[in-house]
């Protein structure tokens, strides 16, 4: 998963994945798959938040730029 996505997909997507593995019907090297995944979502996910703390940082403090 190369391309960045929103964040409510993202969420989504764990979401699904979560499910998928609490079932524990996925073989092993599938499993290992959507934990990368995960992992990728996760990292997008948190410098999506990052990014938008800053802003709103930068919103209080005036400085609009």
């Amino acid at each position: 998963m190369n391309k960045e996505i929103s964040y409510e997909q993202a969420i989504n997507r764990l979401e699904a994945i979560a499910q998928q593995l609490e079932r524990g019907e996925m073989p092993i090297d599938e499993m290992a798959e959507r934990l990368r995944e995960a992992q990728t979502l996760l990292r997008q996910c948190r410098q999506q938040l990052y990014k938008a703390d800053e802003a709103v940082q930068h919103i209080l403090q005036g400085d609009e730029s």
